[in-house]
C-alpha cells in the first residue's frame, strides 16, 4: 500500500485549520499565525504548503466547490426524484454543514469587494440553480429556473438564519413552502404540456 502523500496531508490540516480559524475570527481577523498553530504546524510551513492570503482563500474556495460538486453530481445520479427529495437535499445536505455555511457568508462579504471572487461564488450557485430546474423539471420543458431559484433561496436564507440563531418554531412550514414552489411549477407544467398534445 503506497504511503500517504505527506503534502497533501500537510495541505489538508492547513485548510481544515484555515476553516476552523474563519469560523471563530473570519476571514479578515485570521492570520497566518493563527492556522499555523491551529493546524499544529510552523507559519513557515504555512507558507510553504499553501502560499499567501489570497493563495488560501482561492483553495478554501477550491474546496468548497470540491463539496458542491460531490453534492450536485449526487443530485445528478438519482432517478427521477421527487420533490421531497429535492427539499431534502437542499435543508439537509447542501445548506446542512454550519461550519461551509459560514465560510460562505465570509466569502460572500469578501465577494463585495472582489469581481473575481464574486464571479467565482455566483458561477457555484448559478450551478446548483440549474441543476436543481433540471431536477425540477424531470425533462419537461421549460426549465423551471424561477422555481430552482426561489427554493434554493428560501433554504440558504433559512440557513443562513439558523447561524444567527433564528429559526421557526416548526420547521415543517419551510419543507412545505419549499415544495410548494416547486410542485406548482410541475403541475403547471404538466397541465401546460397535456393541453399542448
Amino acid at each position: 500500500m503506497p504511503r500517504p502523500n505527506v503534502s497533501e496531508e500537510r495541505r489538508e490540516a492547513i485548510l481544515q485549520a484555515f476553516e476552523a480559524c474563519v469560523v471563530r475570527k473570519g476571514i479578515a481577523s485570521t492570520t497566518l499565525t493563527d492556522i499555523a498553530q491551529e493546524a499544529g504546524q510552523a507559519r513557515s510551513l504555512v507558507r510553504y504548503f499553501i502560499g499567501n492570503r489570497d493563495d488560501m482563500v482561492s483553495c478554501l474556495i477550491e474546496r468548497l466547490l470540491a463539496r458542491g460538486e460531490v453534492q450536485l453530481n449526487a443530485l445528478k445520479n438519482r432517478k427521477a426524484p421527487v420533490v421531497a427529495d429535492l427539499v431534502d437535499l437542499l435543508l439537509d445536505e447542501v445548506f446542512a454543514d454550519a461550519t461551509t455555511n459560514i465560510v460562505i457568508i465570509e466569502l460572500w462579504q469578501m465577494s463585495l469587494h472582489d469581481e473575481a471572487l464574486r464571479a467565482r461564488l455566483t458561477s457555484i450557485y448559478h450551478q446548483l440553480i440549474s441543476e436543481v430546474s433540471s431536477q425540477i423539471a424531470g425533462g419537461h420543458a421549460p426549465s423551471p429556473t424561477d422555481a430552482a431559484f426561489a427554493a434554493v433561496s428560501m433554504a440558504m436564507g433559512a440557513a443562513f438564519f439558523k447561524l444567527m440563531g433564528l429559526t421557526a418554531k416548526d420547521s415543517s412550514h419551510l419543507r412545505v413552502s419549499i415544495a410548494r414552489v416547486m410542485t406548482n411549477f410541475e403541475v403547471n407544467t404538466k397541465k401546460s404540456y397535456q393541453q399542448e398534445k
